[in-house]
């Protein structure tokens, strides 16, 4: 098994299980659950996508950008859970990275406010990744932090944008898988320039919530990436035997010309 595992060098200490619950990681202490199952069947998939891309040699295959529309759709909670499944489904680690610049962020909630990550790789491509990188107590994954806001705050002076940066990273660690959380389609810029580097994305779309042309606008902005795989997050159970919270639907191409998705009923 060709497992390539990132190893923090200098940096903040692992995080605990608390730290990780903090952030919204699904703990299953005392046995499984349906959104622990939910997520572990999405996870499948996508690793099956992330595969094929990685087979086929695109550029940055081993890369999943996840965004949303809009802010408050369950995002950063999806892209979470989303790293650790697939860390414990594939036989790859995971590199998850906070690419979402905003308030109570992941890198926050978990504990790692202020310390050197994403950002910082941008604005100074001497820095090495590695000793950025932090452990987690879920086998196989490891978090990169947002880093420094100040560093993001004048693209111009940059050495090395986002997008550069993240194709870095993807050389970097081409061993893992990496997951990116990045700012919602209409709230930021981020997430549609970093979208032709991705060879795929995972969209969380908030069933009752997201609006048809809310989410066609948000899929015109990513269709630079060839693969968008849509998560369907705060959908009622039909029946006690159905997962009650996220649902897995499938691929959607962004072609030019495809018609968007149908809006969940």
């Amino acid at each position: 098994m060709d497992l390539h595992v990132p190893q923090a060098v200098e940096g903040p200490p692992p995080r605990t299980l608390a730290d990780m619950a903090r952030a919204g990681l699904i703990i299953e202490s005392e046995g499984r659950t349906r959104l622990g199952d939910e997520f572990r069947i999405a996870a499948s998939r996508l690793y099956t996508v992330v595969k094929g891309s990685i087979a086929a040699g695109e550029r940055c295959g081993n890369m999943v950008l996840v965004t949303s529309t809009r802010p408050a759709e369950g995002k950063s909670f999806a892209a979470l859970n989303m790293a650790a499944s697939l860390a414990r489904t594939g036989s790859r680690s995971v590199l998850l990275v906070d690419a979402d610049a905003k308030v109570r962020c992941l890198s926050e909630l978990i504990g790692l406010a202020g310390a050197p990550g994403l950002l910082d790789l941008a604005a100074d491509d001497r820095l090495q990744p590695e000793r950025m990188v932090v452990a987690t107590p879920v086998p196989g994954l490891f978090i990169l932090p947002l880093g420094d806001t100040l560093a993001g705050l004048e693209p111009g002076e940059r050495s090395q944008p986002l997008p550069s940066a993240a194709e870095h990273l993807a050389r970097r660690f081409a061993g893992s898988t990496l997951v990116i959380d990045t700012g919602p389609l209409l709230a930021t810029s981020d997430p549609s320039v970093l979208a032709p580097t991705a060879s795929q994305i995972l969209m969380v779309v908030e069933s009752g919530r997201t609006q048809r042309n809310e989410l066609e606008a948000a899929l015109e902005m990513i269709k630079g990436c060839p693969k968008v795989v849509l998560l369907l997050n705060k959908q009622a159970g039909r029946n006690r035997s159905s997962f009650g919270a996220y649902s897995y639907t499938g691929e959607y191409y962004a072609k030019p010309n495809a018609p968007p998705p149908q809006r969940p009923d």
